[in-house]
């Protein structure tokens, strides 16, 4: 799975809405939803019931959530160890 999907797939799950979603992400609209049902097919399970105003997260989506927060945490942590010792080893 991509880390940038796991990104937008929390993104999503905040907005529940494709829209505004794509929007903060910088994306179109079917462009993230490509990414969602990329998701979705490669983990066998919806993630979202969709609506035309709204999507709601389903049951399997709301299990993910705690995950996928921790997955982009820990990208981020390593991300600045990683910008520190770079920026160390430049001033050495």
């Amino acid at each position: 799975m991509k880390l940038h999907h796991i990104r937008e797939f929390l993104v999503l799950s905040q907005y529940k809405n494709y829209n505004v979603a794509a929007k903060h992400l910088f994306m179109s609209q079917p462009t993230l939803s490509r990414h969602i049902k990329e998701m979705e097919e490669e983990l066998g399970v919806s993630l979202f019931d969709r609506s035309t105003r709204r999507v709601e997260l389903t049951e399997c989506g709301v299990f993910l959530v705690p995950y996928a927060k921790r997955i982009v945490s820990a990208e981020n942590q390593y991300l600045e160890g990683i910008a520190a010792r770079r920026k160390n080893a430049e001033r050495d």
